[in-house]
């Protein structure tokens, strides 16, 4: 799906990472927390890869959703996070947006309208032929929830106290049993996952590093336009 099409209201901005660029969104994903945690969804068995070593990787990120056209994008989201993880969840308005460009760039779009998604990964095209894209891109909301049932039979989530987002961002790599070994740390799935199997930062979750490494910590940051730009990132 074009950009553009999804979120129309980007057309007209002088952000040098969107404007005169074709661009493809590929998924939707959304940053579930509540006042005490962040949740990350780890990735089905189907999909674990596997290293030299010969252990698992298992990727770690966030509920996602292929776009189907249908609109707003996040409201299929937040069925998908009702029906999967058992929780409810509602949107964060947004007032500013991120784009993360593919070259490592940050770039704050100003006076977005409410539904806009928090930020925008862009990631180069993968694959070549004609009509290729200039870059892929994942949009992710913020999605604010409260639990409203047991822990989910169908996904595994990592739960991540809000304090200590940081210290689980600062590790590029974490293995199960080291993670699970941090006070701040809970696994919650019907699933026994291998304790020498390594959780693997997906797309999101990259980029959510990018923003706290530049000061922005989505739902806390008070302003987080402002705080991005005293790290000197680019508005527009």
């Amino acid at each position: 799906m074009d950009l553009f099409q999804a979120y129309p209201q980007l057309a007209e901005t002088e952000s040098p990472a969107l404007r005169g660029r074709l661009l493809r969104l590929i998924s939707v994903a959304g940053f579930v927390y509540d006042e005490t945690s962040y949740y990350f969804e780890l990735g089905q068995s189907r999909f674990w890869g596997r290293l030299a070593s010969g252990g698992a990787s298992i990727g770690v990120g966030t509920a996602k959703i292929q776009p189907d056209g249908s609109f707003p994008l996040h409201h299929g989201l937040i069925r998908h996070i009702r029906k999967a993880w058992r929780f409810e969840a509602v949107l964060h308005p947004a007032s500013y947006a991120y784009v993360l460009d593919e070259s490592g760039g940050t770039h704050v779009v100003s006076d977005v309208t409410v539904s806009t998604p928090h930020f925008f990964v862009l990631t180069p095209p993968r694959l070549g032929g004609g009509e290729v894209p200039d870059a892929l891109v994942q949009a992710v909301y913020l999605l604010p929830s409260r639990r409203v049932g047991p822990s989910p039979d169908a996904v595994s989530l990592l739960r991540v106290d809000r304090s200590a987002l940081t210290d689980f961002l600062s590790v590029d790599v974490w293995r199960v049993r080291d993670a699970l070994a941090q006070p701040w740390a809970e696994l919650l799935t019907a699933d026994t996952l291998p304790d020498d199997a390594y959780l693997q930062p997906v797309l999101a979750l990259r980029g959510l590093r990018r923003l706290v490494e530049a000061g922005v910590i989505p739902g806390k940051s008070s302003d987080p336009a402002l705080a991005s730009l005293r790290q000197g990132l680019t508005e527009g």
